[in-house]
């Protein structure tokens, strides 16, 4: 009977670790909750296990969709979401009475969608706290953690082989810690942190925050030669783009979030190279925020918006890879706002293996959600897996 109750609130615990600002406890406790839901005897302690997990990291939706959509959207539609997710990535563990199974689980959440499309939280982040500055040979060292736990897959003779193993890749996890050292961040490359806002609708209240844009950026990075700016800072009308390129100083790169225009009703989520004398769009979001950004149904039904403002309706095209791109001598990878929370987006990073990260977000509608705590510890972990060097961009 305690167990019943405690498996749970485990479960709960550490599903709220995401929205702790300690970046290594959530990646550290998301392996917990695997083996609390091993230890589940019935499938319905496991699934009450795995959703006190997620429904617990992901309550910021309910208020966040509210922030996001708008005063129209109702607290109903973000209780909807919220448990409707949960209750998803929730299913796949009732299965998991043997370690093993976990590992499939957990790779099907991350690559099949849709549950890809929103596996926040994924206990595969663990692995850049296991086995950092490995990449995809520490995503596979992690993964075969569960089969060498799993003392029915072997054979009795074997069973020594397995504990050597077992002990192999503990011994590795210690030593990769105890020497693990960041790329570090290229000299002349920072970040910035804006308090600008969502764009404006009024042309004079466009113009003014526009100005106090380019002055927080002028203030915070004066000397550098590669600037990183927010997600979604502006639309990319020929205008904002000028604007910037008579900002930007002889030599420097201003990388800016734009929500770039694509056709009547569709854009892209994208990191623009703005220098003196162009701008050009380096990346693409792999997978906008769905249902608010990504939403292809809209066209499906024949209801596609003429408006190129996604606030007015239109929607954001989804690039699904996200290629590293060479910038100043360095491999670079961009994970772009709600790309950060997803595994599938950063097991392509580990493919490609990238000596620098960029991490751009919006954040002023996700004030107060825990929403913003989650995507940092969870870019943390997976960067540390990666062994890059993060440099991060928000607007408040």
């Amino acid at each position: 009977m305690r167990l019943r109750w405690f498996l749970p609130v485990g479960g709960l615990a550490c599903g709220a670790s995401w929205m702790l600002p300690v970046s290594w406890v959530a990646p550290l406790l998301s392996l917990v909750f695997v083996l609390l839901v091993l230890a589940g005897g019935t499938r319905a302690l496991r699934f009450t296990t795995a959703i006190a997990y997620y429904g617990a990291g992901s309550i910021g939706l309910v208020r966040g969709v509210d922030a996001f959509f708008g005063p129209d959207s109702s607290l109903i539609e973000g209780m909807f979401l919220w448990l409707g997710a949960s209750a998803l990535l929730s299913i796949g563990w009732i299965l998991v009475n043997r370690p093993w199974k976990a590992v499939v689980v957990l790779l099907f959440d991350a690559l099949v969608p849709p549950l890809a499309l929103f596996d926040w939280m994924s206990p595969l982040s663990a692995a850049g706290m296991l086995f950092p500055g490995t990449g995809i040979v520490g995503i596979m060292s992690y993964l075969a953690v569960f089969p060498l736990l799993d003392r029915g897959l072997w054979k009795v003779l074997m069973q020594k082989v397995r504990w050597v193993l077992l002990m192999i890749l503990i011994i590795l996890a210690i030593v990769l810690n105890g020497q693990y050292q960041p790329e570090p961040v290229p000299e002349g490359w920072q970040g910035t942190v804006l308090h600008v806002g969502p764009e404006k609708r009024n042309i004079l209240a466009g113009q003014e925050r526009q100005d106090r844009i380019i002055q927080q950026i002028q203030k915070q990075a004066p000397d550098a030669r590669i600037v990183l700016l927010p997600e979604t800072l502006i639309t990319a009308w020929i205008g904002n783009l000028h604007a910037f390129e008579q900002a930007v100083r002889p030599g420097s790169v201003w990388l800016v979030g734009a929500a770039v225009p694509r056709q009547p009703g569709v854009l892209t989520d994208s990191i623009m190279a703005v220098t003196q004398d162009k701008a050009r769009i380096l990346f693409n979001s792999a997978f906008p925020v769905p249902v608010s950004m990504w939403r292809p149904w809209v066209a499906w039904w024949g209801h596609a918006p003429r408006s190129y403002l996604y606030r007015h309706g239109a929607r954001f095209r989804a690039a699904w890879w996200e290629p590293v791109r060479i910038m100043a001598g360095k491999r670079v990878f961009a994970s772009i706002c709600y790309d950060q929370l997803l595994p599938a987006v950063w097991l392509e990073a580990a493919w490609q293996r990238p000596q620098v990260v960029l991490l751009t977000n919006d954040e002023w509608w996700a004030r107060k959600t825990g929403i913003p705590v989650i995507q940092h510890n969870s870019s943390w972990a997976w960067t540390r897996l990666l062994g890059a060097a993060g440099i991060e961009a928000e607007n408040f």
